[in-house]
């Protein structure tokens, strides 16, 4: 039964602070484990404004020991990437999938940043911006496997990559914060450049 993470946060910056913010958030401190980005493709749509970036992000995540001697893998895994950003509608929307490992655990994640909900009747642009995440964890070894053994490791695999994806969030938030503060200073200055 595959695992399903959700996850939503608020960013106190603007939604196009905060969408140049997600094009540099690597690297930072609190995501050490991202060895490497490579962008694979780069489209810009004129007709549409929407830009197009697929990219391969290297990963040293410290996958469990057993999980490592059990598969015999090497110490980094890569993760595909497409991020859509649509000034338009003040929207980016990602999705990642694990290349490494793929054929005995799939996670799939889906994210987007957008404007959040103005409270404002004069209808002003949001000062903040919203972070929505879901991730898919399926283990084939759990669905596929005929021994109990092997479905009971395919569900421990499972159970410790959403466990990794609640302990990443934070780390993650964190991360993006860092890099909106070197971007544009303090969540309050941003706050009140909306009042002048």
């Amino acid at each position: 039964m595959p695992r399903i993470f959700t996850n939503e946060v608020s960013f106190p910056y603007p939604w196009v602070e905060t969408a140049l913010g997600v094009l540099h958030k690597y690297p930072n401190p609190c995501a050490d484990h991202v060895v490497s980005v490579d962008t694979i493709d780069q489209q810009f749509d004129e007709a549409s404004g929407k830009l197009r970036l697929e990219r391969v992000l290297g990963v040293r995540q410290g996958a469990p020991r057993w999980v490592v001697k059990l598969l015999s893998l090497a110490e980094d895994t890569y993760v595909r990437e497409v991020m859509v950003i649509d000034p338009a509608e003040s929207k980016v929307e990602m999705t990642s999938t694990n290349m490494t490992l793929s054929e005995y655990l799939l996670a799939k994640e889906y994210i987007t940043y957008t404007p959040s909900p103005s409270s404002s009747p004069s209808g002003a642009e949001s000062r903040s911006t919203v972070f929505k995440q879901t991730a898919k964890i399926t283990c084939e070894l759990t669905s596929k496997s005929n021994s109990s053994i092997m479905a009971k490791a395919g569900k421990k695999l499972e159970d410790t990559s959403f466990d990794r994806y609640g302990s990443n969030a934070g780390k993650g938030k964190e991360g993006l914060m860092m890099v909106l503060r070197n971007l544009w200073g303090e969540a309050v200055a941003a706050e009140q450049k909306g009042k002048l």
